[in-house]
């Protein structure tokens, strides 16, 4: 009797120990949604606070070697932006203008970062951030337009590949959710996705790493607070083949050799 106990236990031990250690589905699928949400882009005062407590941080030595690579490469970011400004080639600009229907449309950056509007009017946006966008066209416009009542919405083109229902590009609003570029844009996570795997790439550089992806999911971050930019790619982990039921039954099959061998010696 005591034979089968020990047996019984050893069954019910090793399946607890294979569902436990299995992340829950609900866990998997789980991402903030705050669809069409007003939200304020980061202003350049913003971006040189952030720069300056990053650079002090890395003075120190608190950091481990994979956060420091991380935050170096967040500072990067933050340069290029302040230095370059947001617009990239092929970047649309929503511009409406009350006054003037006939200027109001989708303006794509040029080669030259400018936009083109009707009348052979060449706006430059070179050098620019997003949050500075909507007071600098607002005065340009003026030139044209008696106190013209102006809303500019600029884009990104990015492109999400991985663990989504439809990878490919997308043009998001930069006041876009991260988590709503992935659930509105491309069609939502599989339900295998690894949240602490996944990356943002800028060509061969790594711009946003496992743990921030995972961070700007949870904590409704915008795709201009993490300081993306036309061409990015957003790569959603996938989780390795297998789960619960692979890990069920190994245990299964563990428990059964070890009730074999306990037969062996008990006969």
């Amino acid at each position: 009797m005591r034979k089968w106990t020990t047996i019984r236990e050893l069954l019910g031990a090793a399946l607890i120990a294979a569902l436990v250690t299995s992340p829950a589905r609900a866990q998997q699928t789980t991402v903030p949604v705050m669809v069409n949400a007003e939200r304020a882009m980061v202003t350049r005062s913003e971006l040189e606070s952030a720069l300056k407590e990053i650079e002090q941080n890395l003075a120190g030595s608190g950091y481990s070697a994979a956060l420091r690579t991380a935050k170096k490469a967040q500072a990067d970011a933050i340069r290029e932006r302040l230095s370059q400004g947001d617009l990239r080639v092929g970047d649309l600009i929503r511009l409406d203008v009350v006054e003037v229907s006939s200027i109001s449309n989708l303006y794509q950056v040029s080669s030259t970062r400018t936009i083109s509007l009707p009348g052979a009017i060449e706006i430059s946006v070179a050098g620019l951030l997003r949050s500075e966008l909507q007071d600098y066209l607002t005065t340009q416009l003026k030139k044209l337009v008696r106190d013209p009542t102006v809303r500019v919405v600029p884009t990104i083109r990015i492109s999400v590949f991985g663990a989504v229902g439809k990878p490919g590009f997308v043009t998001p609003p930069a006041t876009t959710l991260l988590s709503d570029v992935i659930q509105q844009f491309a069609g939502g996570p599989s339900n295998n996705v690894r949240w602490e795997k996944s990356k943002i790439m800028r060509g061969d550089k790594v711009v946003v790493d496992g743990p921030e992806f995972r961070d700007a999911v949870n904590t409704a971050t915008t795709i201009d607070q993490l300081n993306l930019q036309a061409g990015d790619v957003i790569d959603v982990a996938t989780k390795p083949a297998g789960g619960t039921l692979t890990r069920v039954i190994g245990a299964v099959g563990g428990v059964a050799s070890i009730i074999w061998l306990i037969t062996r010696i008990s006969n």
